[in-house]
């Protein structure tokens, strides 16, 4: 095989690149006597058909496929004896190619950048340690009090509303049939909970206690129950006990007890044990994108034009609202990070193990509660989808290790300060828009 540099500038290469006759007639005569093993033609038993009557049958549908598999194993070859990396897949154009002549390419591809060692060690991160004072206790204690569901017997007699605790007795039937499950005594619900099938607790809204009514309900298409799924049915109701909501609990021992506790002060410090393991998790997340931060601004090399033309057309995909000056910003500095974790990774032999994977599935998992096994099938069963969860898991490895390796500033702080840093606006946000929401 010949390889002549036509062009090189920057990371762009583009090459002519000329493999031997020989080289493809090889693979041909091996693709020939492959099919010559199983075809049946009329007038030959299996296995004894010519080769020159197979060549002239099969060469047409077959040159294709050898082609492909000659030009890939000699660009392999040509990218390895040149010690290069490519960035994105080589655009290969077919020059030339007779029957019986060399098989002559133009292939143009972009390299790999090659990046200048960086003593990672020098990188000066915040690392943030918790102040935790009386008065942050006491306003999670308020917070905990607020969202803190507790009932009492109502002040005097009325109907129920929204928000009430209602305990009832219900039959239900189809067409006038039972169905399993279809009654239960002294059942709870809050009014508004949803914990029922659409247009179940609304209807037992405005009613007394020792009250009686029928309701009218359609179970779901998708019910948890097939055999009443999307069926229409009537409810028999009775009202045995209706309690209010308490508007404002009071921080006591009979909260920490209804929370789990033995008394106030285990409920105080499961509070600061809680806002110690929460702040410990947001620092490291300040301490990783400070730290990506440093390695995008301290590294210095040209970035494959064709891998941010890759990202941007994903970005592109993913949201129709981006303007194109920002899409290319963002997938200008993905590309570059990810660079550079690719670096770091290979240079100090970071890699990611099968307990590794095995843990970035299970992590997947949990964020569909309730489907766990079928994440973990999905994944087994679509390996593109498992690479694409590798890579996740070598980037959050790779990242640990330049947290870890980077020099530590320690400063203490409250919660509050902490989410003053422009490393969290993204959680601070998120923080905002559900006390909007409340």
């Amino acid at each position: 095989m010949k390889i002549e540099e036509k062009k090189t500038k920057g990371l762009d290469i583009e090459w002519l690149l000329t493999i031997p006759s020989s080289n493809v007639e090889q693979h041909l005569e091996e693709k020939f006597k492959e099919i010559s093993k199983n075809v049946k033609i009329p007038g030959f038993r299996p296995g004894k058909v010519p080769l020159d009557v197979i060549k002239k049958r099969y060469s047409k549908s077959i040159i294709p496929d050898v082609l492909d598999k000659v030009i890939n194993e000699s660009l392999t070859e040509a990218v390895k004896k040149k010690k290069i990396r490519p960035a994105v897949q080589p655009n290969v154009n077919l020059e030339n190619f007779e029957e019986g002549k060399d098989l002559v390419l133009k292939v143009n591809f972009q390299k790999m950048p090659e990046l200048d060692d960086l003593d990672i060690s020098k990188i000066e991160l915040e690392k943030s340690q918790l102040l935790i004072n009386d008065n942050d206790v006491k306003n999670t204690l308020e917070d905990v009090a607020k969202k803190h569901e507790r009932f009492a017997p109502l002040e005097k007699p009325r109907k129920s509303i929204k928000g009430d605790l209602i305990l009832f007795d219900y039959i239900g039937k189809i067409d006038g049939k039972n169905f399993e499950n279809n009654s239960g005594q002294n059942e709870t619900v809050v009014l508004g909970s949803n914990k029922y099938i659409p247009g179940y607790e609304e209807q037992m809204i405005g009613l007394a206690i020792n009250e009686s009514k029928t309701i009218d309900v359609t179970f779901p298409d998708d019910y948890r129950l097939k055999s009443v799924a999307g069926k229409n049915a009537k409810f028999d109701l009775k009202i045995k006990d209706i309690q209010q909501r308490v508007k404002k609990v009071p921080i006591d021992e009979k909260l920490a007890k209804e929370l789990g506790e033995d008394n106030l002060e285990k409920l105080k410090l499961k509070i600061k044990e809680k806002m110690e393991l929460d702040f410990k998790q947001l620092s490291n997340l300040k301490m990783r994108r400070q730290a990506s931060e440093e390695l995008v601004a301290k590294y210095k090399f040209e970035i494959p034009t064709k891998m941010i033309d890759q990202e941007c057309d994903f970005l592109k995909k993913q949201s129709t609202e981006k303007k194109e000056k920002e899409i290319n910003d963002i997938a200008t500095r993905r590309v570059k990070l990810g660079i550079i974790i690719s670096t770091i990774a290979e240079k100090h032999n970071v890699s990611v193990e099968d307990s590794d994977l095995t843990k970035a599935v299970t992590e997947e998992a949990r964020r569909y509660p309730g489907q766990e096994k079928e994440v973990v099938e999905f994944y087994k069963n679509n390996p593109s989808m498992l690479n694409n969860l590798r890579g996740i898991a070598l980037e959050e490895k790779v990242m640990n290790y330049v947290v870890n390796s980077c020099k530590k500033i320690e400063k203490k702080c409250t919660m509050d300060q902490l989410f003053e840093s422009n490393f969290l606006k993204q959680e601070k946000a998120g923080i905002t828009k559900k006390e909007k929401k409340k």
